[in-house]
């Protein structure tokens, strides 16, 4: 005699079977129908013309006594000071920055004083290539000294702290020999660039016979590295026709 634990054991639920089956076409749909996720590694929307325009510095950024200026530099470091071959060679990796779309001139003419910012965004090729010659001109031109008869011209790495993802900075100073050049130089230019994302920041602090204050050069670093951060952040303004 057959127990009625092992008849129940053996009766079949169709119904069950059935069930189970629409729930697995159910989530087999789903999972086929759902949008696929962002490939990571995709490459960002560029920033938009007005945002990279909104991302400059402007006079209120630098203190009292600067404004805009039409006379910008598109050279770096144009024969102001005397520099080695390999200096020389490491200048010339920084010039497309110096050649951006994007730019501003500010200009302190009280104090014979300015500063130039260009920003350049680009492929990862290309900001690759960018910040390599970064690296390349504070190892090259970092440790400059030339000294002639009545000039000496000195070169080294300036220290700006962490600024976006990346940065590179170099301190020229040319005056007299044996004077102290932080004090006192007939030229003295201090340059800063740095990464963030895809976009690259040059900027060009320079004083023309007197004392370059780093300070400012590192307040208008923070200041840019800054502005451009939030703006890469911020979601371009559509504007409604």
């Amino acid at each position: 005699m057959v127990s009625p634990h092992r008849e129940r054991h053996h009766i079949k639920y169709p119904g069950v079977i059935f069930n189970r089956s629409l729930l697995t076409a159910g989530l087999l749909c789903a999972v086929l129908l759902a949008p696929a996720p962002a490939m990571a590694g995709s490459s960002p929307e560029p920033p938009s013309a007005d945002q990279l325009e909104a991302a400059l510095l402007v006079p209120e950024d630098l203190g009292p006594g600067f404004a805009h200026s039409t006379d910008l530099n598109r050279d770096p470091l144009s024969s102001t000071v005397r520099l080695s071959k390999a200096c020389t060679r490491a200048v010339k990796g920084i010039a497309p920055l110096y050649r951006a779309k994007f730019a501003t001139a500010l200009e302190n003419a009280d104090e014979w004083e300015r500063v130039n910012e260009y920003i350049v965004n680009g492929t990862r090729s290309d900001i690759a290539t960018l910040e390599r010659a970064a690296k390349v001109m504070v190892r090259d031109c970092g440790h400059v000294s030339v000294t002639k008869r009545y000039t000496k011209d000195s070169i080294r790495k300036l220290q700006v702290g962490k600024l976006g993802d990346s940065v590179y900075a170099i301190k020229i100073r040319s005056g007299i020999p044996g004077r102290n050049l932080d004090k006192d130089s007939m030229i003295a230019i201090d340059i800063v660039i740095i990464r963030v994302g895809r976009t690259m920041i040059a900027l060009e602090h320079s004083v023309n016979v007197g004392r370059l204050d780093s300070a400012l050069t590192r307040s208008a670093a923070e200041t840019a590295a800054r502005r451009l951060q939030k703006t890469l952040e911020d979601p371009p303004v559509e504007i409604p026709f």
